[in-house]
């Protein structure tokens, strides 16, 4: 096993043989190189994943969400941010989000400094959405996240950024001799999403890695098409809109991520696309909203459950199981 990787804040590349022989053994190449690390400390209150920041010297809640392909401020934490919306009430915003609640108007604000941890801008525009509060002022999303590849190690409560270069996929997971692998469909960075081919009941189905959703979920659309049978419905589900999905768990067979296997158990189920919908901005041309739903999400219950490195360069996945349910049923019932 091995037990690590040295952290370091300043650009540096360093040999993981060298890491290796000082923090255990592994069998790498010279040629595999993990540099410029750095650690994002986490939590996980009510079931979202949370790390601190601050905007302009005021502190902030900031929710690490993969699922967000943009960065933003959640407009009902402003006022206490003191800052104020560019573009408004003046005109409409000619950007909307759509998301698990339904859609959401996007402004622009102002910020002088915005830390993250490891991260930093000065004096730059940041999109506002979010209708609803509940306790998160920033969305930390993929425009941010997927510029390097980055680890999940959340028994550890440690998120971790990195750059990669000449190493093959068995000598990424650094932490074990064994592990499971799958392709993602594109490099994140390209995509600013992280999107793998997963199998429900032998079926191949597009899924998202949603650090954003407290819950792993399965489009009802794709549940209804690969025969999974519905036991129990009845809780809703809120995310960036003011509307709500309601959510039936179902039995599932069989389902496969790479070469992990998991056999008679259960995934909840949501009309993912319900608010995805064509819209027309300044044109009798219909335009599609600019993600398309995937047919499932793997979220923050998955990732509890997995030691996870989703790499750029060479576009794979590498995971370990950790313990614990990999699909959550109790959880709350909340995602953004």
């Amino acid at each position: 096993m091995c037990t690590g990787i040295k952290e370091s804040r300043r650009p540096l590349f360093l040999s993981v043989v060298g890491l290796l022989l000082m923090l255990a053994t592994c069998p790498v190449s010279t040629a595999c190189q993990i540099g410029n690390v750095a650690a994002i400390p986490v939590e996980i209150d009510r079931n979202e994943l949370l790390t601190p920041g601050q905007i302009d010297g005021r502190p902030i809640r900031a929710l690490i969400d993969t699922g967000s392909s943009l960065s933003m401020i959640w407009r009902p934490a402003l006022g206490r941010l003191g800052l104020r919306l560019l573009n408004a009430p003046r005109r409409r915003p000619e950007i909307r989000l759509y998301g698990l609640g339904g859609e959401s108007e996007v402004y622009t604000t102002y910020v002088e400094e915005l830390h993250i941890q490891n991260f930093s801008a000065t004096g730059i525009r940041l999109p506002v959405a979010g209708d609803l509060p509940n306790g998160i002022d920033f969305i930390f999303g993929e425009d941010f996240l997927s510029r390097q590849s980055v680890e999940f190690d959340l028994r550890h409560h440690v998120v971790r950024t990195m750059e990669t270069a000449g190493c093959t996929p068995s000598e990424l997971p650094y932490w074990a001799k064994t592990y499971s692998m799958a392709d993602l469909i594109a490099a994140p960075r390209d995509a600013q999403a992280i999107r793998v081919d997963v199998l429900l009941n032998g079926h191949s189905v597009r899924a998202q890695l949603d650090s954003g959703s407290s819950i792993s979920l399965v489009s009802k659309e794709v549940a209804d098409s690969v025969g999974l049978h519905y036991v129990r419905s009845g809780r809703r589900l809120v995310g960036i809109g003011r509307g709500s999905l309601e959510i039936w768990v179902a039995d599932v067979q069989t389902f496969g991520l790479g070469d992990e296997k998991i056999n008679n158990t259960q995934l909840q189920v949501a009309e993912l696309g319900k608010y995805q919908k064509i819209q027309t901005i300044r044109s009798r041309i219909p335009v599609a909203a600019p993600l398309s739903a995937p047919a499932m999400l793997l979220g923050l219950d998955f990732l509890r459950a997995h030691r996870v490195l989703v790499d750029n360069a060479t576009r794979k996945m590498v995971f370990t199981y950790e313990g614990g349910p990999v699909f959550e049923l109790d959880a709350p019932a909340e995602s953004n």
